[in-house]
């Protein structure tokens, strides 16, 4: 039965290609959902829009995945802000528990997800064009195969991109996308598994195994008996437990492999998103784009202003000149003649003790004399956008 259907979606797929220019994932992807897209494209010949298709597909499987892991933990990190974890999860009533490594898991399994995903995105090159509603894309958070509230796509966009993002009622948000957006995907790919490479590098399983024994130990000290004493503490203890297990992680030592591929990876970021803003300087059409470009207008309804793309490139450019040491980043104690070499501190990385490397003597090692990176293009990014400049941040990468 599983063969059978899997060949039924890469026939319903091919058909969809030979009939059209342009690929249409939405009817496969709206139907099965994200494994069984992948499935069909998997048994699709390889070619530009089919490698962007799969791409695409294979890193929105990354995202359901974590989703995925959380939901079966009732795992929700929403309060955290972070990216990955600060989607939001719906309440499982029949969760299994939590487990020390289950946010190493989740970092580890993303990482290799975003890998799988670029693999493919490097066969995307040339002309191609691949539409997805976006109103259409969800998540199996809970695995039962159907579409149930709040897994769809756009409730997910909604606490990613905060106030500025796409409403999650809307009915239709078709997207075209082409070359230059496996450039700009490809980007994504790389700044995720950053981010994973920081939990990594940080390994937090030890630390939140000791917090978890110490509150249970602290618990039975306390007993059943009624507290009756006044403290200004009091309400705010998941806040400090929270607290308690980033500051015993981050101060310990990390590992070199993580810090040093995290550096590497926001290196090829730019690399590729300076790409992307190179090809879509060379589109002369104007249909349902990602992110657009000059005379062009977003899928959304966004314009970007004029000068944004360059002015990006600038906040980029300054980003790559810490990471490759070129630029300082500034201290107190030392500047404006000196400060921090950033790209050191990643290739021979040290515990982030927050007591010394705000007095400084914890950073010693790592100061030297030299340019500092200056925050003039970031303020005037941020001036551009006004109170949405974190919006277009993430969404431009």
């Amino acid at each position: 039965m599983m063969l059978f259907r899997t060949s039924l979606l890469a026939l319903t797929f091919s058909a969809s290609v030979a009939a059209a220019q342009d690929i249409d994932l939405t009817p496969l992807v709206s139907s099965v959902g994200l494994t069984d897209t992948i499935v069909a494209l998997e048994n699709d010949p390889p070619g530009p829009g089919r490698d962007f298709a799969l791409g695409g597909m294979l890193f929105l499987r990354g995202i359901e995945k974590s989703l995925q892991l959380r939901y079966r933990h009732n795992a929700d990190f929403g309060k955290l802000g972070l990216p990955v974890l600060r989607l939001p999860l719906p309440a499982n009533p029949d969760a299994a528990p939590f487990y020390p490594a289950l946010v190493t898991d989740l970092f580890h399994d993303l990482g290799t997800d975003m890998q799988g995903a670029r693999a493919v995105l490097t066969g995307a090159e040339g002309d191609f064009g691949v539409t997805l509603d976006l109103t259409r894309v969800w998540f199996d958070i809970n695995e039962n195969g159907a579409r149930d509230a709040g897994e769809g796509l756009m409730s997910a966009a909604g606490s990613a991109f905060g106030r500025a993002a796409p409403q999650s009622d809307l009915n239709s948000l078709v997207v075209r996308f082409d070359t230059a957006d496996a450039a700009w995907l490809t980007a994504y790919t790389h700044l995720l598994e950053a981010f994973t490479n920081v939990f990594l590098a940080f390994d937090p399983t030890e630390v939140i195994a000791e917090v978890g024994h110490s509150i249970d130990a602290m618990s039975d000290l306390r007993g059943a008996e009624p507290n009756t004493r006044q403290s200004y503490l009091r309400g705010f203890e998941s806040w400090i437990d929270t607290f308690a297990m980033f500051y015993g992680a981050l101060n310990r030592q990390p590992d070199p492999l993580h810090t040093r591929a995290l550096r590497e990876n926001l290196l090829a970021m730019v690399a590729q998103n300076r790409r992307f803003w190179d090809l879509l300087a060379l589109e002369t059409d104007n249909d349902r784009e990602w992110i657009p470009g000059a005379g062009q207008v977003s899928a959304m309804g966004i314009e970007l202003p004029k000068d944004a793309g360059p002015l990006w490139m600038k906040v980029l450019d300054d980003a790559e000149g810490v990471l490759e040491g070129r630029l300082l980043a500034p201290h107190w104690r030392v500047e404006p003649a000196a400060g921090v070499n950033v790209a050191r501190l990643l290739q021979d990385p040290i515990p982030v003790d927050i007591v010394t490397w705000v007095h400084g003597h914890g950073l010693l090692p790592y100061m030297e004399k030299g340019p500092l990176v200056d925050d003039g293009n970031l303020r005037l990014f941020e001036q551009m956008f006004r109170g949405d400049a974190l919006l277009f941040m993430v969404w431009l990468n």
